[in-house]
Parts: structure tokens; C-alpha cells; sequence
């Protein structure tokens, strides 16, 4: 991710948590009871939340022609599920992954593959905003790459910024192995292992 990116997400995280936290001490002086400041213990309901990743990368390929490499990615995890007044969660997810390659002085050696795949998962959300939630994933796909199976695994922070919507972020690790490829006749199997941080938004429906 760039390093204007980041600043800029950490920027809106933090401003998201002096908002939540003004709005609780508003409530607390005017004598109303505070909201919880995440989702979680203490309330049920539908969740619908979608996580985004997105990063770029830049390498100098031959620094005496000034050719560059530029590397693009940008992952979606879409996940809709039920959580308990126990906070104890379960649901399913859909993610999309696009990887895109670049060379400035290059086009044949530019290319750009993508996938996805499904995932059904349990986790947990507590009442002070943190989460911990993991999944199985299957019929993930990637360029040439299919018939992928695996784990992932996300822990985060969220906030409420009203009373059925959060913002927070997350770190997702995730494990793939590819049993087939498109291309390569006799493939065995390729393991496909990554950590992204994530942004997050979502909505609780009661």
C-alpha cells in the first residue's frame, strides 16, 4: 500500500474513534446510556460487512535503461452472516483478488490475474470492538490456478459510528493450495500463503 494510502487510512480510523468516543460522552453527560462501541456481546442480528485491500509496489528492474516494475493488488472479502447476543458468530463470504504486473519500457511482459472464491466460517465478536473470525475456503481460483482449498484466518477492531453501522480494520491471513492448472499438464499442487490488512465496513440488521 502506498505510503500516502496509509497515512490517509489511519487518518480516517482515527478520526472514527474520537467520533464514536465524543458521541458515547455526549450520551453519558445527557444522562443516556452509551452505545456499546462495537458490535458484539450484547446485540444480534444479521451482519453484512465488506473488507478491502488495496496495494501497490514498485521496483527497479534495470536501473541503467530506467525500466520499472509496478505491482497493483486490491482484494474484496464480501461476508454476510448472524451474530448472537453471545457474540458468537457464523456465516459465509465471497472474495474477488485482482494482481495486476507492470514494466514501464515493457508490454509483453505485463500481465494481470485474478480469482476468487467462496468461504463459511465461525467467530467470535466481542463488546470492547475486537473480532476473530476464521473460514474455510473452496473453489477458489487464480489466473491459471483452480480446484484451490483452505483457511483464512481474520482478526480486528471495529467502532460504531451509528447505531447499526461500524468502520474498523483487520488482518487476514490466508492459506490456499491449488490441486489444477489450466496450462501445466501433470500439475501436482501449488500452496498460495498471505497476510493483508484490510479496511472494513459493515452493517448490523435487527
Amino acid at each position: 500500500m502506498k505510503f500516502n494510502q496509509l497515512i490517509a487510512s489511519v487518518c480516517f480510523l482515527i478520526c472514527s474513534v474520537f467520533t464514536a468516543a465524543k458521541i458515547q460522552a455526549q450520551e453519558g453527560r445527557s444522562g443516556r446510556s452509551a452505545k456499546p462501541i462495537s458490535y458484539g456481546a450484547g446485540r444480534s442480528g444479521v451482519l453484512f460487512d465488506v473488507a478491502v485491500y488495496y496495494g501497490q509496489s514498485q521496483a527497479s528492474a534495470d536501473p541503467a535503461v530506467g525500466n520499472e516494475w509496478k505491482s497493483t493488488s486490491s482484494i474484496y472479502d464480501i461476508k454476510l452472516g448472524y451474530v448472537n447476543p453471545d457474540g458468537y458468530y457464523g456465516g459465509a463470504q465471497y472474495s474477488t483478488y485482482t494482481q495486476s504486473n507492470a514494466a514501464t519500457l515493457s508490454t509483453t511482459a505485463n500481465d494481470t490475474q485474478s480469482g476468487g472464491g467462496a468461504a463459511v466460517g465461525v467467530g467470535y465478536l466481542a463488546s470492547n470492538g475486537f473480532s476473530l473470525r476464521s473460514y474455510y475456503r473452496f473453489n477458489e481460483t487464480f489466473g491459471d490456478y483452480k480446484d484451490g482449498a483452505g483457511f483464512q484466518v481474520d482478526g480486528g477492531f471495529s467502532v460504531n459510528m451509528t447505531s447499526n453501522f461500524f468502520v474498523g480494520f483487520s488482518v487476514s491471513h490466508r492459506q490456499v493450495t491449488f490441486k489444477e492448472n489450466r496450462l501445466i499438464s501433470g500439475f501436482d499442487y501449488w500452496t498460495k500463503k498471505e497476510t493483508y490488512p484490510f479496511l472494513t465496513l459493515g452493517f448490523l440488521i435487527k
